[in-house]
């Protein structure tokens, strides 16, 4: 079944939807999209060279060379005109193009003429935009085979380029979304048990004279009784055996003492709860007692609050130990099996393509089987319906309930006699599921079933977190073979273009940076979230052979992905210097490299020294090169550097932001 074409509004909207998803746009200048357009407009002989990026009313340049402005309006691209396309869009002459030939970039300034563009094409097979060079004259002859090979690899590099930054855009997201994830369990859990500490307080309040009881209906919600306005005072005493501590300052009405004490309550379902009375009293005229006020708490319920608050700390350090989605799971089971006095416990992972759920050994108290295995949902009945939907299933009794009437005897010959299943969500998907089973038919509590969620939460935050950092560790894998093919390509293309070159350092030198920039990438993609100042300082004394005579030292400071690659180009220059005309250049030459973070001021800046001895006498340059101009831009090109060539040797200090050397772009 072919796929129908997508209109013209389905294009502009993909095209739109991938210019977000590569987070490139009005971003600053990137070396690699530079170097593209130098090499472009190097090997086609034009003075101007574009990456053209067209949104829907504008086009605008991600890398430039001889051109001003950094974007214009959509009715002065040339390059809107090559989208249509999968080919090289060539017009010798822009005056005589039907096309182009009123175009106000070709009428006025800069009276352009020739345009070559090949189109950047998405895996998607959709065009964002154009890798072109432009003349200021007519080329009839248009571009050679190998221009037209070349200039249609550096496109296919700008999207190689692009791909790494949505993959890397993508690394980030799952790191902020695991963050989150971690964030709000973190946060709902500490509500829950905040609320939980706060309640099982009920009133309850005697009159003397008339000898009944009024209680809240928090104390008849507490113990099990029927909510009503008033009890008889006998009715009230039969609930409670007296642990025999009497007081002597109270009486009845009829002259008999009240007692004040821990009553112990037994409730048909709950079992044993102990209740803590502190009483006081209202006196008529004469000081004898009226009334005789006092609140209930269920000490066994604060009891065990605190054991599943501890057991939720201790699945918190288990589940930071483990990695193997198995192995978090049966340490979960262990915990929350226990911490609910169950009789099993587990958690099953939702396959949507078997509509089954894979249950991992699971914990079972002994003599109880376990249910480890492949679960089909049609296993589920009817309840799995609410479950896929979201919806917590709590039964009280399995033989009572229809929707398990033709399962409950092998329920209950598992000793599953009351049963939660709690579906644990994902951005709205039912992908885990927490399960409790008991040997009893019991009630259900908000405050047991929260529990369980909580547990299914922070295994559900563990998981993503393993699978955020696999898919991590494959993005970065994917990132480095695709930096990889891409300075590889640029650098075969670099050295076809400048061949005819007959200044050979300048070629080698052009090698030379894009490999510091390769070097970078690497320690940016082996760090994961960030690159360690240290270790680009220690990366290029193993480039240059000189581990032992570049002394670094300096705290530890991470950096985002544009002060890295900054600071390698930046060592690079300061490094080569070095070997052609400094320290390195004769035996008993030392390089020291010290960084500080200074916090002194209204933000934090990192300053940096490199300091040259032992080396030949220092001399000013000549002339201002690339390199020159590198090391006075400073880190991320902020200008903050001052260099000296007086004695003992060569030294420059700089400083930047250190928010800014720590931003990912």
């Amino acid at each position: 079944m072919t796929q129908e074409p997508f209109t013209d509004n389905q294009v502009l909207d993909r095209r739109l939807e991938l210019l977000e998803a590569y987070n490139v746009l009005n971003t600053p200048a990137e070396p690699e999209f530079d170097d593209i357009v130098l090499i472009a407009s190097e090997a086609c002989r034009t003075p101007v060279s574009l990456v053209s990026l067209v949104e829907d009313d504008r086009q605008w340049f991600k890398a430039r060379i001889g051109f001003e402005a950094c974007e214009t309006p959509l009715d002065q691209s040339v390059c809107a005109h090559s989208l249509s396309s999968p080919d090289l869009l060539i017009i010798p002459d822009l005056a005589l193009d039907v096309r182009t030939r009123n175009n106000t970039l070709v009428t006025d300034d800069p009276h352009i003429r020739f345009y070559a563009g090949a189109p950047l094409v998405s895996p998607e097979g959709i065009a964002i935009g154009t890798l072109c060079v432009i003349d200021t004259v007519p080329r009839p002859e248009g571009l050679d085979a190998s221009q037209r090979r070349i200039l249609t690899a550096l496109a296919r590099q700008v999207i190689v380029h692009l791909e790494a930054r949505r993959l890397s855009h993508r690394k980030d997201e799952l790191f902020k979304r695991q963050k989150g994830v971690a964030a709000n369990i973190r946060a709902d859990a500490h509500r829950n048990m905040a609320a939980q500490e706060a309640g099982r307080i009920g009133t309850f309040e005697i009159d003397i004279a008339t000898g009944t009881v009024s209680t809240s209906p928090e104390f008849c919600r507490i113990f099990d009784v029927p909510v009503a306005s008033t009890y008889p005072t006998s009715t009230f005493e039969a609930m409670a055996i007296d642990q025999g501590i009497q007081s002597t300052d109270a009486t009845r009405a009829d002259g008999s003492a009240l007692t004040d004490v821990e009553y112990r309550i037994k409730t048909p379902l709950r079992g044993i709860r102990w209740v803590s009375r502190q009483a006081t009293f209202d006196r008529d005229e004469r000081g004898r007692p009226v009334t005789m006020r006092g609140t209930a708490q269920d000490v066994t319920f604060q009891k065990r609050s605190v054991l599943r608050v501890q057991a939720l700390l201790d699945l918190g350090d288990r589940l930071r130990e483990l990695d193997a989605i198995e192995d978090m799971t049966v340490a979960a089971s262990d915990l929350m099996g226990k911490a609910l006095d169950a009789v099993r416990a587990g958690f099953g992972i939702v396959d949507y393509a078997s509509e089954s759920i894979v249950i991992h050994p699971d914990w079972h108290a002994p003599g109880y089987p376990s249910v480890a295995g492949r679960h089909f949902f049609r296993d589920y009945g009817a309840i799995i319906g609410d479950v896929n939907a979201g919806k917590t299933v709590a039964i009280s009794d399995v033989g009572a309930d229809l929707r398990l009437a033709d399962r409950a005897e092998r329920l209950i010959g598992l000793g599953a006699k009351a049963i939660v299943l709690v579906p644990i969500l994902d951005h709205g998907r039912f992908n885990l599921m927490a399960f409790v089973h008991f040997d009893e038919p019991r009630k259900w509590t908000d405050d047991e079933l929260n529990f369980v969620r909580n547990f299914g939460d922070r295994v559900q935050s563990a998981i993503a977190r393993r699978n955020a950092e696999a898919e991590q560790a494959l993005m970065n894998r994917e990132i480095g073979h695709r930096l990889k093919n891409s300075f590889a390509m640029v650098q075969a293309i670099a050295t076809q273009t400048l061949r005819p070159v007959t200044e050979r350092q300048h070629v080698t030198a052009f090698q030379q940076r894009l490999f510091a920039l390769s070097k970078a990438h690497d320690i940016l993609l082996n760090e994961q979230v960030g690159a360690p100042f240290g270790a680009i300082v220690a990366s290029l004394g193993e480039t240059l052979g000189m581990e032992g005579r570049l002394l670094a030292e300096g705290p530890p400071v991470m950096l985002g992905s544009r002060g890295a690659l900054s600071l390698g180009l930046l060592l690079h220059e300061l490094g080569t210097n070095a070997l052609k005309y400094g320290a390195f250049s004769v035996p008993e030459g030392i390089v020291s490299a010290k960084w500080v973070v200074d916090g002194s001021g209204t933000e934090p800046m990192l300053r940096f020294s490199w300091s040259e001895t032992g080396g030949p006498p220092p001399k000013l340059p000549t002339s201002r090169g690339f390199g020159t101009k590198l090391i006075q831009m400073g880190l991320i090109g902020t200008g903050a550097v001052t260099v000296s060539y007086e004695p003992p040797g060569f030294s420059a200090k700089m400083s930047a932001s250190l928010q800014q050397l720590q931003q990912a772009n």
